[in-house]
C-alpha cells in the first residue's frame, strides 16, 4: 500500500493560525516551551499522546488526516491490484445467488417446453 506523507507539524501550525491562541499559550498549554512548541511545528511525526492532547487543545481531529490518508491508499491500492470490498463482494454474492435462482427456473421450464413441442409435432 502507497504511503501517503503527511507533516502533522505543519497541519498543526496550519490549525494554530486559525485560532486566537497564541504560539506562547499554545505552548503552555501542552507543557512546552515556545521553542519546544515551534519543533512540533517542524515534526514530520508525532507520538499520538502528545497528538490527543494537541488536538484537545486545538479542539481538532488531527487523526482524521491519517484516516482519511490510509482510505485514499486503500481505495489506491484496491484499484492497482483489484480487490473488491467486502460490501462490493456481498453484493456480489447477492446478484449470483438471484442469477443462479433465474437459471434454475429457467431449466425447470425447458424440460415442460420440449414435452409440448413433442406434443405438437405428433398433431401434424
Amino acid at each position: 500500500m502507497a504511503k501517503s506523507k503527511i507533516h502533522i507539524g505543519k497541519k498543526i501550525k496550519e490549525v494554530l493560525d486559525k485560532t486566537p491562541i497564541s504560539v506562547v499559550d499554545f505552548a503552555k498549554s501542552i507543557n512546552l516551551t515556545r521553542n519546544g512548541a515551534y519543533k512540533v511545528f517542524e515534526k514530520e511525526t508525532i507520538d499520538t499522546g502528545q497528538l490527543q492532547t494537541i488536538s484537545k487543545v486545538l479542539n481538532h481531529n488531527f487523526f482524521s488526516y491519517y484516516e482519511d490518508a490510509f482510505l485514499k491508499a486503500n481505495r489506491e491500492f484496491k484499484l492497482e491490484n483489484e480487490y473488491a470490498t467486502k460490501s462490493e463482494v456481498l453484493d456480489l454474492t447477492t446478484i449470483i445467488s438471484k442469477l443462479i435462482k433465474a437459471v434454475e427456473r429457467i431449466e425447470e421450464k425447458i424440460p415442460q417446453k420440449k414435452i409440448a413441442q413433442k406434443k405438437e409435432s405428433n398433431h401434424f
